[in-house]
């Protein structure tokens, strides 16, 4: 008889996503702007958000979808962007993916255990405040 082989996955919790949404917020301030976030865990699948008052609407979609994109590549989507526009359009037919800067996946010993998306100004600067609050989270002692 063969044996099935398992393994586990790793995945952010719940309160490690809040408090991402918090620094991205923190650092959405500091760069003057209004922002939608999510966080998704390892497989994508949304952990938390948030839409700071004002944000637009398009926003609410975008974040999650950069933050699914990022979890699933696990590189960060703006990679996804990046080849699209050295001409492989066919990408674009990955149902579910948002090739758009601004979603960074979160990795905990070469693992992908979630990821950040941020919607609402530039992509630079959705890209930035995306990567504070993942730099931030990972300088908190565990």
């Amino acid at each position: 008889m063969s044996r099935i082989n398992t393994h586990s996955l790793v995945s952010l919790s719940l309160a490690s996503a809040e408090r991402l949404c918090d620094l991205a917020i923190d650092a959405a301030h500091h760069h003057q702007t209004l922002i939608s976030v999510a966080v998704v865990d390892a497989s994508g699948q949304l952990l938390a958000f948030r839409r700071m008052d004002a944000a637009i609407l398009v926003s609410i979609d975008v974040s999650i979808g950069k933050a699914r994109t990022a979890a699933h590549i696990g590189k960060p989507a703006t990679v996804f962007e990046q080849m699209i526009n050295q001409g492989h359009p066919a990408l674009l037919s990955i149902n579910g993916l948002t090739p758009l800067a601004g979603g960074l996946p979160v990795i905990l010993e070469e693992v992908v255990i979630g990821a950040i998306g941020i919607s609402g100004a530039s992509g630079e600067v959705d890209e930035a405040i995306a990567s504070q609050a993942v730099q931030a989270l990972s300088a908190v002692p565990s």
